[in-house]
């Protein structure tokens, strides 16, 4: 008699288990930890995943007929998203749905393998069963089971942000956060903002190809461009004609503001401009500039609208996010700006690479070769790591980052180019014990690394741009200052163009007093 009770339990305790093993176990297989701590760790993080995976279940389950037409729904999806985490190292992100709807049915149909419809089957043979034992269990009050069943949802997906988030980034929550964050980067595409400058109207004809590297927590202080001790940029430390900016100011330290403010006009008597307003790519395209975005981050409704004011938009990994452990490296952008800069040679361009840099789990941001300063920082546990193993690993993200910038350099070295670099913000390393960033109790946070490198072509028309540029190097600015400056280097023909902001004007003047 107690068992027919428990019955009911007993069967979404089974289904959980089986669940979690093929749909979410996949993604804590690579789950970078040291160690029998760091074993346990990853364990006790995977069950707790499968905390609101039960409840989900839960609720499914409470109605034998529901049950029936909606299970095998969520075996399809939960297939789908084990198996090319197990087999790719990929996860479910907006950029994979988007891709999804968006390709032929041929190009999608290429991903198709005898293998996952092998392994789709097997899942479906079993879930037949599992349907049919439902079947058989009979479930009284069913109103209270609703209610506990949703409470229970409800309070897991609103206890703590952290905890919310990693719930989000699983299966089954990865479902509705991603379709949500879908329907928000197209919301947010259409929303109307106002162009700063609706009567500019140029026909650009120099060939200029003006390139903006979107580095990803670099902090300026961590380059032997400006004098560390380490040598993280031999290559670019050798490059003739390029100039560092050591003392750029950072308003935040999370990379989706901070990227829609170094797009916009926005500056810090403004800081709403980067909701109201379009970027400065729009402009660039008013010129008659070819404009193109390179992404190897995910997407955010803090800027999609500004990468679609883009030509042509390219995802490098789209089936990366921030939590992804498996190698997500910025050399894999360079095919595509190859074949970006085969465009005739009377056309203008303006690429900007959005790249993961230095973004935490280090080891994932550069390849073995550039492993130089040892040993690593092996777990992404962050306490299981000494902290000169966080140093050291970080410093090796700018020991490719040199490479892979240096890469890009030698593509456009004999056109008509300028290269700008600006990171999004910089980076705690263990200062009053702080780590990582998004927050603010670090003062390396807010001091990103910059750097704007001339071709010799570009600099026979442009010597008192970079005369001005020399001069005002070593001045403290904000990073409203990118907007103003790309604009000067495209020869944009504008007069919102602020120049105390521009750093190849020669009317520069100290632009922020923050320490």
């Amino acid at each position: 008699m107690q068992f027919k009770k428990l019955k009911f339990y007993f069967f979404l305790f089974a289904i959980t288990v089986w669940a979690g093993v093929f749909f979410i176990l996949p993604d804590f297989l690579i789950y970078p930890t040291i160690g029998f701590k760091g074993t346990i760790y990853r364990y006790l993080h995977f069950l707790l995943v499968c905390i609101p995976l039960f409840f989900t279940l839960y609720l499914l389950a409470i109605n034998k007929y529901i049950f029936k037409v909606l299970f095998p729904a969520f075996i399809l999806l939960g297939s789908l998203i084990g198996y090319y985490s197990f087999r790719y190292k990929a996860i479910f992100t907006p950029m994979i749905l988007d891709a999804t709807l968006h390709n032929d049915i041929r190009t999608s149909l290429d991903v198709v393998t005898l293998e996952l419809l092998i392994f789709i089957l097997i899942q479906f043979f079993l879930a037949f069963f599992i349907i049919k034992y439902r079947n058989k269990i009979t479930i009284k009050k069913t109103f209270l089971h609703l209610i506990l069943a949703s409470l229970s949802l409800i309070i897991l997906f609103s206890i703590n942000g952290r905890v919310t988030n990693t719930f989000k980034q699983h299966f089954p929550g990865s479902l509705y956060y991603n379709f949500t964050e879908y329907w928000l980067l197209n919301k947010e595409k259409n929303t109307s903002r106002l162009n700063p400058d609706i009567s500019l109207r140029d026909n650009c004809n120099d060939s200029t190809f003006i390139v903006f590297v979107l580095g990803e927590s670099l902090r300026a202080d961590h380059l032997s461009l400006n004098g560390y001790e380490r040598k993280t940029t031999p290559n670019l430390d050798k490059r003739e004609n390029l100039i560092t900016l050591s003392n750029i100011y950072s308003e935040y330290t999370y990379t989706n503001p901070s990227v829609a403010h170094i797009l916009t006009r926005a500056d810090e008597q403004h800081y709403e401009r980067a909701k109201t307003e379009k970027s400065f790519i729009s402009l660039f395209n008013q010129a008659n500039y070819h404009t193109v975005w390179l992404a190897n981050q995910e997407a955010s409704e803090y800027y999609y609208s500004f990468m679609k004011e883009c030509d042509t938009i390219i995802y490098s990994h789209p089936e990366k996010s921030v939590y992804t452990y498996s190698k997500w490296l910025d050399e894999d952008l360079l095919p595509s700006f190859n074949e970006t800069i085969k465009k005739p040679k009377s056309c203008c361009q303006l690429v900007i690479l959005h790249t993961i840099g230095s973004h935490w789990f280090y080891n994932s941001h550069f390849s073995d070769e550039f492993a130089q300063f040892k040993p690593l920082a092996n777990s992404k546990v962050v306490t299981q790591n000494t902290k000169q193993e966080m140093i050291n690993s970080y410093d090796n993200t700018i020991l490719y980052m040199d490479y892979f910038v240096d890469n890009l350099i030698k593509a456009i070295e004999n056109k008509n180019s300028i290269l700008i670099f600006l990171s999004d913000h910089g980076e705690s390393l263990g200062e009053n014990g702080s780590w990582l960033h998004a927050s603010s109790n670090n003062k390396f946070l807010h001091l990103p690394a910059s750097f704007i490198w001339f071709s010799k072509k570009y600099l026979s028309t442009h010597q008192e741009a970079y005369n001005n540029l020399v001069e005002n190097k070593d001045k403290r600015y904000r990073t409203d200052f990118l907007y103003h400056t790309i604009l000067s280097a495209g020869n944009i023909p504008t007069t919102i163009i602020n120049k105390n902001l521009n750093l190849f004007s020669n009317k520069q003047k100290l632009s922020i007093s923050k320490d």
